[in-house]
């Protein structure tokens, strides 16, 4: 096709497309390259995606020579698009858990309306509709976390491509609008220009952060600071930042944490050994056990063995709950406290554990497979049979975690009850279960589940039901398979 024929057919003048094609002028955006690909493709030769991708990112590499400026606002409305899809995603999937949640919550308002005519099935729907609305409405509300961050990237991106595409300000009025008092204002301005690209005015601001106003008390706040100077490579600024450390006031443990690992990933050596001389000066909390857990972890990676050996002596006191043991456990474990591991583990029976639900014996059973504690396993193992046979999910678990320990009459049991009792509502979560129960060597109870769910489970969803069928070909339940596809191909 000839340059006049291809510039009538399209809203550009010739002069243009002409100065494109001999390399005097790079094209800003992205139609032209789309449009030289699709009338190759239209003539029956279409390139391959890897030259295609080859092609942009020489247009991009050229226009960054050519065009600075117009390429930092081709990568910021590039990142703007995906933000904003991004976002739209985010709230799709919201309306989607608001609608489960409203559906749940719908379904527990009448069964609590038949009460009387359902008293013995009652508690138990209660209990799993319960368990069903509050997994539903935390993950409601992370995905409304998700909304709300991705709009407000959203912002940022459009204020950002905003600023770009306007004169650039003098360099003597930068950052007039941020609070250079606050290191939390300093530390977010220096991600959002290491996220758009914009390395002028990021080596600007670090230039400027020894002679900045900032107040810096917070040692959470600094960590903050050094951590974002660390991914803009501020080495200099660093240096310059950690000499205030040994100045700064701790009495929370999550701050020194938080501060030890950062500084141990800028490589400040000689102020780490300041600080973890401080430990013994840390108030803790007898009632947050999970900040003894992540000082530990801290002082571990930086290989401070005295004030560890001084913490450890402080679990013995803390208040657990099921959670906190087992993460204590395997922070004592990672740190060679096997001692207070002993000790710990003696006060299992004082413990508040949840020794009915399946999900937590589980965890406990491998926490405590990894400390060796042979004799409180099997006192755990004795209470498998009394566990409620509610979420086949964490029955799966559990079968992994009785197979670990060698429980293996425990299986056997366990197998019997899912069998028989277990509801086949989610096709998905059957095939989990069938796998687990192949693992274990339990065959006979493969195939009596196998033989329930092929003529039992329900057809909602054709993707679960396709991973059940694959299960079922998985354990050598072939005839079993067949019989549900043909349900399968009825409906």
């Amino acid at each position: 096709m000839s340059i006049s024929l291809f510039c009538r057919l399209r809203p550009i003048d010739k002069g243009t497309v002409s100065r494109y094609l001999n390399g005097k002028r790079v094209p800003v955006e992205r139609w032209f390259l789309d449009e030289v690909l699709a009338l190759r493709a239209g003539a029956g030769s279409p390139v391959t995606d890897e030259v295609r991708a080859h092609l942009i990112e020489l247009q991009m590499a050229a226009l960054k020579v050519a065009h600075p400026h117009e390429y930092r606002v081709r990568k910021v409305s590039d990142q703007l698009e995906i933000a904003v899809t991004s976002w739209k995603e985010a709230e799709r999937y919201v309306q989607t858990l608001e609608h489960q949640l409203t559906e749940r919550t719908r379904t527990l308002q009448d069964l609590l309306t038949e009460t009387d005519r359902l008293r013995a099935a009652w508690d138990q729907d209660r209990t799993r509709y319960h368990q069903e609305i509050t997994h539903l409405t935390q993950h409601l509300e992370l995905a409304r976390d998700r909304v709300r961050q991705a709009e407000h990237r959203v912002q940022e991106l459009e204020e950002l491509l905003e600023q770009l595409e306007n004169q650039q300000p003098p360099q003597g009025e930068f950052a007039t609008d941020i609070n250079l008092h606050d290191p939390r204002a300093v530390t977010g301005l220096l991600d959002s220009f290491r996220r758009a690209g914009a390395e002028g005015q990021i080596a600007m601001l670090v230039e400027r952060i020894p002679d900045l106003p900032l107040i810096l008390e917070d040692p959470y706040e600094v960590a903050g600071l050094l951590d974002a100077l660390r991914r803009v490579g501020a080495e200099e600024q660093i240096a310059v930042l950690v000499e205030r450390v040994p100045n700064l006031h701790f009495i929370n443990p999550y701050t020194m944490a938080k501060l030890l690992d950062v500084l141990r990933r800028v490589g400040a050596e000689e102020q780490i050994a300041v600080l973890v001389e401080r430990v013994p000066e840390l108030s803790l909390n007898i009632n947050d056990p999970h900040a003894v857990i992540g000082l530990l972890d801290a002082l571990r990676r930086v290989g401070a063995e005295e004030q560890i050996a001084v913490l450890v002596e402080c679990v013995s006191d803390l208040s657990l709950n099921h959670y906190t043991f087992v993460k204590l456990l395997d922070a004592l474990r990672r740190v060679g406290a096997y001692k207070q591991i002993m000790m710990l583990v003696e006060r299992m029976p004082d413990l508040p554990l949840d020794l009915k639900d399946p999900y937590e014996v589980a965890g406990l059973l491998n926490v405590l497979q990894r400390v060796g504690a042979e004799e409180q396993i099997a006192m755990l193992v004795e209470h498998v049979p009394d566990l409620h046979l509610s979420n086949l999910h964490a029955m799966a678990r559990l079968l992994d975690a009785l197979r670990g320990v060698g429980a293996y009459w425990q299986i056997s049991a366990l197998a019997e009850r899912i069998v028989t009792n277990a509801s086949l509502d989610s096709p998905q979560s059957v095939a989990v279960i069938l796998r687990n129960l192949h693992w274990v060597g339990a065959d006979d109870q493969v195939m009596a589940l196998a033989e329930r769910v092929s003529t039992s489970v329900p057809l909602d969803s054709s993707e679960s039901v396709a991973r059940l069928l694959h299960a079922l070909k998985e354990v050598g339940a072939d005839a079993q398979a067949k019989v549900l596809a043909e349900r399968v191909a009825l409906t």
